[in-house]
């Protein structure tokens, strides 16, 4: 059985221990957004990756990029997740035609 608890009494359990939810940050400009996600997608591919979730060449994690929500930022091909840098992304449309990176 799953007990799910009300966001709002979660929020008042925090409140009341002197503690807040975090707030995702705010960007003066769409570059600023689109270098933290890539950034946290690169910190979240390599904590994947330490965590033995980096075998083979099916796996992919995705981020949503800022300016057109239809394009997606995504890990090179056959790339180690353990090595990902932000640099190292790929933007990709539904389609799958890059469009920034020069990898596969």
């Amino acid at each position: 059985m799953t007990t799910t608890i009300p966001h709002t009494a979660v929020e008042s359990g925090l409140k009341s221990q002197g503690r807040s939810l975090p707030t995702p940050p705010t960007f003066d400009s769409i570059p600023e957004e689109r270098q933290y996600r890539k950034e946290q997608l690169a910190a979240g591919f390599r904590l994947f990756g330490r965590f033995g979730f980096s075998e083979g060449v099916a796996g992919h994690i995705t981020v949503r990029d800022p300016e057109n929500p239809e394009w997606f930022w995504v890990n090179p091909f056959g790339m180690s997740f353990n090595q990902i840098k932000a640099s190292d992304l790929l933007l990709v449309d539904h389609g799958g035609e890059i469009l920034h990176g020069d990898r596969r």
